[in-house]
């Protein structure tokens, strides 16, 4: 088998190297409490290793498969891997502690026992079986088939045709986003700022997130098309499953058209150009505005400067326990970060999608997961209802509060350290 983007894995390309804390340092320290860190450090290195040895080992009987595989199928692969990491680290340390206390193992002896010539014959076996029952199984069964699509998708690509209609009710927030990840019973409660503050009422799904005439027919099917091929990749990233690189460029881009589809934004693209249009004799054209905004669904140069800040910067999605956030009408909060642009887009009531400080060479194989407690949550929301033009929308049983909203490079950093500081505590 040859991996994803044409490397070869072979136990020599892929040496050991002893991690601190070891990776299996969390599963030790769960059946014995009471490990002290010597401990952990000292025997959790020789399991890893057992690990590794067994991976390895599990990738070379793997080569003889020599069927080129899709790249897009990498980030399925590679998560696989690291399950299969984890759960090996479970059994490796369930067999070698069985009816043994964590003090009574001789590291040493520990080692020779794991890695000497009976280990070896161990690790040999492990990898035989692991590989005949997951990993081959996978590879037929899941990875074969998809790659097999993929290729064929690319040699006879689906020519995209936009099904245009006479549209006067532009949804600038697609129905189904809303249906599917914020409706209960087909209603959503809809908040809209009065003298009195923020007051609500419910309304159906679809009676939200829409406005008249506010872009052609032809653009309104563009945009049809671009919502669909998102679909999925949200579910996914939800999910905690990982994206290939069409899916994270669906989802971008569906993140780009959201805020340029926005009235928002159209009302300031389209006080900006006017002065231009008054000069260039255009004034008493109304079509002028439109057509000028439009055109930069034609710009790829445009579209790619917006899009690859969001793309390659690391991304989160940071989840409450309750439903704490909003859906403004203008989709989320945003930023330029000086580098670029930032995004908190509210998925659901319980999700939100951030982008974070920085950026990536090479994406991870799914974003960095952090549940937050209350107090974070509530400034997330504060922020989100601030952003928003006029109203916004809630779970049924979302109650604002006082909570001050942050700045959004405040809360972009908030958010970061809480990322930082979960990824410290694990091993």
């Amino acid at each position: 088998m040859k991996a994803p983007g044409g490397e070869q894995p072979t136990a020599g390309a892929l040496p050991f190297e002893p991690r601190r804390p070891p990776m299996c340092s969390s599963e030790i320290v769960k059946r014995f409490p009471g490990a002290t860190e010597v401990q952990v450090d000292a025997l959790g290195t020789i399991w890893d290793e057992v690990v590794h040895c067994i991976i390895n080992e599990m990738l070379e009987l793997s080569s003889d498969d020599a069927e080129p595989l899709h790249i897009n199928i990498r980030e399925d692969m590679a998560l696989e891997l690291a399950q299969l990491l984890l759960w090996l680290s479970e059994r490796v340390i369930e067999k070698r502690t069985e009816g043994r206390e964590l003090s009574d193992i001789d590291p040493v002896a520990e080692r020779n026992a794991c890695l000497g010539l009976e280990g070896a014959k161990t690790i040999t076996g492990t990898a035989h079986l692991v590989y005949e029952r997951i990993w081959k199984r996978k590879m037929d069964e899941r990875w074969k088939p998809k790659s097999a699509k993929a290729i064929e998708r690319e040699k006879n690509p689906r020519a995209a045709t936009l099904a245009v209609k006479p549209v006067g009710k532009n949804h600038f927030i697609p129905r189904w986003f809303i249906r599917d990840l914020w409706a209960m019973d087909g209603k959503v409660l809809r908040w809209r700022h009065s003298e009195a503050g923020w007051m609500s009422a419910p309304r159906g799904f679809g009676e939200w997130g829409y406005g008249k005439n506010l872009y052609s027919d032809w653009l309104e099917a563009y945009f049809s098309l671009l919502e669909g091929d998102a679909k999925r990749p949200i579910e996914m990233l939800l999910d905690t499953q990982p994206l290939n690189g069409p899916q994270r460029e669906s989802f971008v881009g569906f993140l780009i058209v959201q805020m340029l589809r926005n009235p928002s934004f159209i009302e300031a693209v389209q006080q900006g150009i006017a002065p231009v249009i008054a000069r260039e004799g255009y004034a008493d054209d109304p079509t002028m505005a439109v057509k000028a905004f439009e055109s930069m669904f034609r710009n790829n140069a445009f579209y790619d400067q917006i899009s690859r800040p969001v793309m390659w910067s690391r991304w989160a999605i940071v989840k409450s326990t309750t439903p704490l956030f909003v859906l403004p009408d203008t989709f989320g909060a945003r930023a330029d970060a000086g580098d670029g642009l930032r995004m908190i887009v509210p998925l659901t009531p319980n999700a939100c999608f951030v982008t974070l400080p920085d950026r990536e060479e090479k994406k991870r194989v799914v974003p960095h997961h952090l549940q937050i407690d209350e107090t974070l949550g509530r400034r997330i929301t504060a922020t989100l209802i601030q952003s928003a033009r006029k109203e916004f929308i809630s779970h049924q049983k979302f109650v604002p509060d006082e909570t001050p909203a942050l700045t959004f490079d405040a809360l972009i950093d908030e958010i970061s350290q809480a990322v930082a500081s979960k990824d410290d505590d694990e091993p």
